[in-house]
């Protein structure tokens, strides 16, 4: 298996941010799916764009749940 990147503070607060802005995408392209696998998918990309906000930012988690 390959060892993890190293990223300075500002590569991690960049990560979070590209994150928060999927997960406000999200929603939208969920409701405007009209094929259900795909709305699955887009669903359970959200839930996990949502874990690792929680995971990598903890205030995030604590003022977005």
């Amino acid at each position: 298996m390959n060892e993890q990147p190293k990223l300075s503070e500002a590569e991690w607060a960049l990560m979070i941010d590209l994150l928060q802005e999927e997960h406000d995408e999200l929603p939208t392209e969920i409701h405007h799916c009209e094929v259900a696998s795909y709305r699955e998918e887009l669903e359970d990309r959200h839930e996990m764009v949502k874990n690792l906000l929680g995971r990598l930012s903890p205030q995030w988690s604590s003022a977005e749940v």
